[in-house]
Formats: structure tokens, sequence, C-alpha cells
């Protein structure tokens, strides 16, 4: 096993100084993206299979094995393990809407056909024949890589006990941040009508309805009612940004 460690910031400043049992190479990329580095990664990587994991997430015990054991099971396929939000001591109404919904990595694969390349598992060859991530794209690369897989003939598959976690955010700003630049992705997916024909266009540029989440949000005994109004009011302005991927000002309950 090799870990690859892509630096993108504008300047080189990672350092590793812990001694492992397994070669670490660490390069860096001065192209502005995380697709652009996932790409440079891929370039100096040797082995026969890559997995891919984002550098705010970090791994289960048996993360590695689960997804191999799926990926290996199967010809011509590309795997997404399963990513958890970890919650902290004190959490914000954000954190706690984001942890209520989940992360979505299940739902994505299932109902959408792509997986996040936070937790992502490809044979070398199979990666080879779909070719490298979209670097043109800020948000939005792991559905379009994932899609493009898929058209050139492999499936995909969702490894459950393949966990990875991550922290959620803490901040409306965060959060509203974060959806617009996934409605942006989303916007630019929409234009590319070959490859949404797979999943059909109105499921990419829709989030969901808010009656859905208002019923995840009430029915849960373990929140008091002031927090049920608070992540309420999360998930209205939350969802408003996302379908819309709109500018503004952020909403007057930023600090909730």
């Amino acid at each position: 096993m090799e870990v690859v460690v892509v630096d993108n910031s504008e300047k080189p400043k990672v350092e590793i100084e812990e001694r492992t049992l397994f070669p670490i190479k660490l390069i860096w990329c001065d192209r502005k993206g995380a697709y652009a580095a996932r790409n440079s990664g891929v370039k100096v990587a040797s082995g026969a299979v890559l997995v891919f994991i984002d550098a705010d997430c970090w791994p289960s015990a048996s993360w590695l094995s689960s997804g191999l054991d799926v990926l290996l099971s199967y010809n011509k396929a590309i795997v997404g393990g399963n990513v958890l939000f970890e919650k902290s001591l004190e959490p914000t109404a954000v954190e706690l809407y984001q942890i209520l919904m989940g992360f979505g990595q299940e739902k994505s694969i299932k109902e959408l056909n792509f997986s996040a390349t936070a937790n992502l598992f490809v044979k070398r060859d199979v990666f080879d024949m779909v070719g490298y991530f979209n670097e043109q794209l800020l948000s939005g690369g792991d559905r379009e890589w994932s899609w493009r897989a898929i058209r050139a003939g492999a499936e995909i598959y969702y490894a459950k006990n393949a966990v990875v976690w991550t922290l959620p955010r803490r901040t409306l700003r965060a959060a509203i941040t974060q959806a617009r630049r996934v409605a942006g992705g989303r916007r630019a997916l929409g234009n590319n009508l070959d490859l949404v024909r797979i999943v059909g266009i109105e499921r990419i540029l829709s989030k969901g309805k808010l009656d859905g989440k208002l019923k995840k949000i009430f029915l849960r005994n373990e929140m008091s009612v002031w927090q049920k109004c608070k992540i309420f009011c999360v998930a209205e302005h939350y969802l408003a940004r996302h379908n819309r991927g709109a500018a503004g000002a952020t909403p007057a309950c930023y600090g909730l």
C-alpha cells in the first residue's frame, strides 16, 4: 500500500514527519481545484487499485479491507463507501441539521448513480478506461466522472462497512457557501445532456422538498422543541440556497 498526499495550496506547505509502515508520496499541485489535485495524485500512484479520500476525512479501521472486498467481487466496477458525520461536544443548529440529513452517500449511489470522491474505490484499469476527472469543474466532478464510468460500461456499488468520518459545517455561512458551490456544479452538469440522460435532469436539478425534511426533524424525540425550530430555520434557508444556487445576503438567523 502507498499513500499519495496532494498539497493543493498556493505554495507548498504540507510536511509529513511521522514515520509509517507504508510509503508516502507528498506532491504539490499548483492548479487550483480538488479534481486537478486528484488527477495529480493518480499520475504518480503505482497501485492496481486507486482509493480516494478527502483531506478532511479520517477512515475507520476496516475502511480499506471492506471497500476492497466489494470492489474485487466485480470485474468492471466503481465502489463508494459510507461517509458519516461526527458530532462535536457542543453542536450548533447547522451541525445538527447536517447530521440529521446525513451525507447521502448511499442515496447518491443507489438512486443517482454517483459516488462522492470522499470515499471512492476503483481499479486502475477501469479509471484509465474512464479517464481523468474534469478539472474545469469546481463542484460536481465526482458525479460527472461516475456517469462517464457508467456510460463506459462500469457498474456502481455501495460499501456500507467501508466507513470514513468527516465533520459537518458548523455555521450557516459555511453551509450556504457549500450549497452555492454544489448548486453551481449541478447547473453545469445540467448542460451536459448526454450524461444527464443517465439519471434524468429533474433529479439532478432539485435537492429535495422541505416537507420531507420537516418530518425528519420533528420526529426526533431526543431534541427539544427549541432545537427543532432552530434546525427548521436552517433547513429552510439551506434548501432555498441549494436549489437556487443564488447569491444573496446571509440570512438573519446566521448565529443559530
